[in-house]
């Protein structure tokens, strides 16, 4: 009897978050931060309790912060006005 065939391990969800994606805090998210601060994944971490946590960075800061993934959202291209991406470009 192989008792390694009958016992699977559970498997963990992925992270919600890639390195190098964009980010927003939630409200909330801390007294001295700009509302509009945007921060980018730099490393995923493993869970904290239920959540996955995750280090992440603002450009204009000069320190990572290490959160959780349910203090995150992710950056909303239409808000973020960068609508170019979306255009073709021009036929030359």
């Amino acid at each position: 009897m192989n008792i390694h065939r009958r016992y699977k391990a559970p498997e963990t969800p992925p992270h919600r978050f890639v390195v190098g994606q964009q980010v927003r805090m939630r409200s909330g998210g801390g007294a001295m931060m700009k509302p509009s601060a945007i921060f980018q994944i730099l490393a995923t971490l493993p869970p904290l309790g239920r959540s996955f946590q995750y280090r992440i960075r603002d450009a204009e800061e000069k320190y990572e912060r290490i959160t959780t993934e349910d203090n995150l959202e992710a950056l909303d291209i239409w808000s973020s006005g960068d609508r170019n991406s979306f255009k073709r470009p021009a036929d030359a």
